[in-house]
């Protein structure tokens, strides 16, 4: 049987790579499909390397959607969904044919962590990973999962629920009549550069977690429900004067807008993303995937964000995020927690460490009401004076920090985050 690979990258050179290369010895009599969401890093030339790997290019979102185009391209009887950074185990292409062929109609194959800094922890992660997703019916994700082509197109592909689309497309097949299995063969994965053995456990309880959320009630919780249908505007740093210390600083600070602008494309937490910068950072992050470059970089800074702020309030926004990208600590985690943290907060002030400057807001409807006159600025002091005579109800809370110093930038190269030695 024929099987098409579809591989959805956005900024993943190195980890498109490595799955790449570890299809080389089963990728006889199929076919491999990148479908590149806007990357800037040259991942489609990292794809472009292979003769036998086709690169689709796609403005579409969410990631179901952009999967479901995709897959009008190909003609393999099973469609075969890979993240960058997956390896399949060797025999993987005979078992799905084996598997796909007689016993099931659609499964997903388990995670290993590869060369983990722990062997045990993650033995113990697998583990827990494979008892939650026999709970659950599955990943999360859209990581090692696989289904034939026919039953695919018979109950229309993906849903938008992002993170959640194999969940969601598990249900339909079942409710179809379709068998559908874990796979006995694995996909192993490697941790994200940095990251500690507590994010590990952290991010996996976090999957699990909401995952199980989802199965239950088959759709978001009713507070994420509501972010669904937020905005979330990211600001290069050349919107507002940068202090020069260096060249190193100047490349982390790059690096860290184009890490930024990842982890909000893919944030499950708003439903729309809008960029506004200066000409530096504007040229740099191109025309990325399923996010709206808001007006010329010539125009005024004041301009452009008052008339996206009056735009998303006729359009009935639940909620806007306004972040300043260039923060190593801008995680998921810190964005969930300041779109979706407890209670009602009209207005969440997350400044920077030591610094009257923020680093990220969040905005539900009665501030956005409020916004109006107020001079966007770095400095958090003035917003709350203004909100204070409009008397809406704010919180600050400190915990994010800004990358300044030439010492800053080389404790990220250290980290794993950065890819460049300093001189």
């Amino acid at each position: 049987m024929k099987i098409s690979i579809y591989i959805p990258v956005f900024n993943q050179r190195e980890e498109l790579r490595r799955t790449l290369r570890a299809l080389i010895p089963e990728k006889d009599g199929h076919e491999v499909f990148i479908v590149d969401r806007g990357s800037s890093d040259g991942s489609p030339d990292v794809a472009r390397e292979h003769d036998w790997v086709r690169v689709l290019d796609s403005d579409a979102a969410p990631l179901s959607r952009a999967l479901n185009e995709a897959v009008q391209t190909g003609d393999g009887e099973i469609l075969f969904f890979l993240r960058p950074g997956g390896i399949p185990a060797r025999g993987w292409s005979e078992v799905l044919e084996e598997q796909l062929g007689k016993d099931i109609d659609a499964g997903h194959f388990h995670t290993r962590e590869a060369d983990p800094a722990f062997p045990w922890a993650a033995a113990v992660r697998g583990l827990a990973r494979k008892f939650g997703h026999q709970l659950i019916g599955g990943p999360s994700s859209l990581n090692g999962v696989a289904v034939k082509r026919d039953l695919f197109a018979q109950v229309e592909g993906f849903q938008p629920v992002p993170e959640f689309e194999w969940l969601a497309f598990a249900n339909r097949l079942r409710q179809a009549g379709a068998t559908v299995k874990p796979i006995g063969h694995e996909v192993l994965t490697a941790p994200a550069p940095g990251s500690r053995q507590a994010d590990a456990w952290e991010e996996l309880k976090d999957d699990l977690v909401a995952a199980w959320k989802y199965r239950k009630t088959e759709n978001f919780d009713p507070v994420r429900s509501r972010r669904r249908a937020s905005a979330a505007i990211l600001f290069g740093y050349d919107v507002f004067p940068e202090d020069t210390a260096g060249e190193y600083v100047d490349y982390a600070r790059d690096e860290l807008l184009k890490l930024s602008l990842e982890r909000m494309q893919s944030f499950r937490g708003v439903e729309r993303i809008y960029f506004i910068g200066g000409k530096k950072t504007t040229d740099l992050i191109g025309q990325p995937s399923g996010v709206e470059i808001v007006g010329k970089h010539k125009s005024g800074l004041q301009k452009r964000f008052e008339g996206l702020v009056k735009q998303l309030k006729d359009e009935g926004v639940e909620g806007l995020m306004l972040v300043r990208g260039v923060s190593e600590e801008l995680t998921h985690r810190a964005l969930q927690d300041l779109s979706e943290g407890e209670g009602e907060a009209p207005c969440l002030i997350l400044p920077e460490a030591d610094s009257p400057e923020w680093l990220a807001l969040w905005l539900e409807p009665a501030a956005l009401e409020a916004v109006e006159g107020w001079e966007l600025a770095p400095e958090y002091a003035p917003l709350q004076a203004h909100l204070k005579t409009k008397a809406v109800r704010q919180e600050v809370e400190a915990g994010l920090h800004r990358l300044r110093t030439d010492s800053d930038a080389r404790a990220l190269y250290y980290a794993g985050i950065l890819d460049r030695v300093p001189a």
